[in-house]
């Protein structure tokens, strides 16, 4: 680790709780973009899912408590999950607001698209899920919190009480 990394850890470690040296100049940034092009991935993955389920009669809280138990567990389903009702205390729960704007979201997953076309590298997925994102922000849903993919792409419905 860099001497500069450790004199700027405490300061650091006061803005989140995992502070982790990723390598050279740039390296962070590009950690950042890798991370949520995955998050964005996976949050429409989920939202996918979900919606597929409730279609096909299934409760959503129990389809998540499978999920997060199984080979679907991701933090998109087990903290942060997009189906109103689920789970309290997150932007689903309170309309989509005061969370991780789509806007931000499409704007990591450009970036994260840009890095991949300088290296070549390809992004199936990625630039699949990008493109619903960009068509929320066409519905004047850009300062929502980019868990709204599953109301407002796939149809989802709050979970019945």
């Amino acid at each position: 680790q860099s001497e500069g990394f450790n004199a700027a850890k405490p300061i650091l470690d006061t803005m989140g709780k995992n502070v982790v040296h990723c390598g050279s100049i740039g390296a962070g940034q590009a950690t950042k973009l890798c991370n949520n092009l995955v998050l964005g991935i996976s949050m429409g993955a989920i939202a996918e899912g979900l919606a597929l389920g409730q279609k096909l009669g299934l409760d959503p809280r129990n389809l998540s408590a499978v999920m997060n138990t199984s080979s679907g567990r991701c933090w998109s389903s087990d903290a942060y999950n997009p189906c109103p009702g689920v789970m309290d205390g997150v932007p689903s729960s309170r309309e989509y607001e005061n969370g991780f704007r789509t806007s931000l979201i499409s704007k990591d997953m450009e970036l994260a698209a840009a890095a991949a076309s300088d290296v070549k590298a390809d992004l199936h997925l990625g630039l699949r899920a990008l493109k619903l994102y960009k068509q929320l922000e066409d519905q004047d849903l850009a300062s929502k919190d980019f868990s709204c993919i599953f109301r407002y792409i796939y149809g989802g419905k709050d979970a019945a009480h």
